[in-house]
């Protein structure tokens, strides 16, 4: 078996004799990374310390390590930093670089179905990558090999429940009061008194952070928002940031900004980087943490804090998504509805997805259908499109030398919300009572124009989701533009302008940017843009 680890932008790998490190994590609320990491980890000596390890370790990691005959490997819950592996000639060959393996082995040959799959989700589903024979550690997921040979294959996380909370609505108020103030300490903790640098949206994910900063009074704080100078993000971000006293900027997505970035070499490094042939790589924070990178604007030592996936802790996706009366037999439907839709699907195209999705879930939890169907949903984003397309969009930072902290994915959070009544989480308001009622009116940043949509709104935009794809492509690209507050047009333009300079085929349905952006990543990756 052969270990080789490259990549060492943003975290970097540290070592010993037996183990590689990558990340941080706390045991019992202690913060660990880099040389302190280590030296905790090196007392794993077996496979029941390895397991026992992985049931209280809390954070965003990955880690290698063996005995005298056996390899142990982990990646966390958001998947930042996954580790390839392929079987050559009965050895096995681990990287976290997929393109190393790809060009140590002449790799070359796409998996057709997986080519489909990620135009369709935006990434890989499972262990697969775009290479055949080359395969990736998932979210929460364990490997223990022996002689070349992966013995063990597990999650050590889920967010599938079989109980919801039965606590009244005080009491669970309390405990979610408790837990975000636990976790916002630890990671308050882990930063050092270093610049603190938010993507600070419009919305309530990226203010809480911006909050809880201003409650523990961190003072090196700064925001910043991006897009088109007419985004409506831009009233509220600047508002929360004026209100809190924290230093603002909004970064304009001009021709000045984007104008040549397809042919530098830096952003075909960046897409190699962030895509590593199992996701697709994701523009929108890009130009954003070049500017702040080029013009000095933070310390080389800055932590970029996103609120990533807060609102699906809050229910997000109930309504909008997941119906109130899902059944185990319609879990994996669902996901080929709800998951599959970024690329049309022929009919048995559906069915082969829908076989390996429910292999999948069996796979992942074999008790499945003991597990309440909704939650088992979710675990399952979890694990592919959250980690995979949500939490791999923060190579933007790595990418450019920086650190990142996920406060929403901390454990203790996961593990409380998941146990949250489904009624509940309808229409997300438990979780956004809690952010307006507790903390952003007491900072006064709950500003009464905002409006969170009605059940009716929901529904309304459902039967316009299922309109759309029957409207004239005309009125499908004006929505579309409509709607680009990121100003993803420009860019997507450049990628087709490309495309069609090479003579290479382009689907497009005007369903969304991201389409444009799979497919010139796909030929990309397979050296046929010139």
């Amino acid at each position: 078996m052969n270990i080789t680890l490259k990549h060492n932008k943003g975290f970097k790998w540290y070592k010993n004799d037996s183990l590689f490190f990558k990340g941080y994590f706390y045991i019992n609320a202690i913060f660990y990374e880099k040389e302190n990491a280590v030296n905790y980890l090196s007392s794993v000596r077996t496979t029941s310390d390895f397991k026992e390890l992985l049931k209280n370790i809390n954070g965003v990691f990955t880690l290698l390590f063996s005995d005298k005959n056996k390899v142990f490997i982990a990646s966390d819950i958001t998947r930042s930093f996954p580790i390839f592996y392929t079987f050559q000639n009965n050895k096995l060959f681990l990287s976290d670089d997929i393109f190393y393996l790809k060009d140590t082995f002449n790799l070359d040959t796409f998996d057709a179905l997986s080519e489909i799959e990620f135009k369709a989700c935006n990434h890989t589903h499972g262990k697969k990558t775009l290479l055949t024979n080359v395969f990736q550690v998932q979210a929460s997921e364990y490997l223990i090999i022996k002689n070349d040979e992966i013995i063990e294959s597990n999650f050590f996380y889920s967010y599938a429940i079989k109980k919801e909370s039965s606590d009244p609505y005080t009491t669970l108020k309390k405990k979610a009061i408790d837990a975000f103030e636990n976790t916002i300490k630890r990671f308050i903790n882990s930063l050092n008194n270093r610049t603190v640098v938010i993507p600070l949206s419009g919305g309530f994910d990226s203010r809480f952070i911006a909050v809880m900063l201003k409650k523990y009074n961190y003072k090196n704080v700064f925001c910043y928002t991006y897009g088109r100078k007419d985004s409506f993000e831009i009233e509220n971000s600047k508002n929360t940031a004026e209100a809190l006293n924290f230093k603002w900027i909004f970064i304009e997505y001009n021709s000045q900004i984007i104008d040549g970035f397809l042919e530098t070499s830096a952003f075909k490094e960046y897409a190699h980087f962030a895509g590593k042939l199992s996701s697709m790589p994701n523009l929108q924070e890009y130009f954003a943490v070049n500017y702040l990178k080029e013009n000095n604007l933070i310390a080389e030592d800055s932590i970029f804090i996103p609120g990533y996936a807060g609102d699906l802790l809050g229910g997000s996706q109930f309504l909008k998504v997941i119906p109130e009366n899902l059944n185990h037999t319609d879990i994996a439907d669902l996901i080929i509805e709800q998951k599959f839709t970024n690329y049309p699907l022929s009919a048995s195209n559906k069915k082969i997805f829908k076989r390996q999705v429910k292999k999948q879930l069996t796979h992942i939890d074999d008790n499945y259908v003991e597990k309440i169907p909704s939650s088992v949903f979710e675990d399952f984003d979890l694990k592919e499109k959250i980690a995979k397309y949500i939490f791999n969009s923060a190579n933007f930072y790595t990418y450019f030398g920086f650190e990142h902290r996920f406060p929403f994915w901390d454990k203790e959070l996961l593990d409380f919300f998941k146990k949250v009544p489904v009624k509940n989480k309808l229409m997300k308001t438990f979780f956004d009572a809690i952010l307006i009622n507790e903390y952003f009116k007491k900072y006064n940043v709950y500003f009464e124009s905002e409006l969170q949509p009605s059940e009716k709104n929901i529904n309304i935009q459902k039967v316009k989701n299922k309109i759309k794809p029957f409207l004239p492509t005309f009125i499908k690209q004006q929505f579309l533009e409509k709607n680009d507050w990121v100003n993803y047009k420009p860019l997507t333009d450049k990628m087709l302008k490309s495309l069609n300079l090479n003579k290479l085929k382009v689907e497009k349905s005007s369903k969304e940017y991201n389409e444009i952006i799979t497919q010139w990543y796909l030929y990309f990756s397979k050296n046929k843009i010139k």
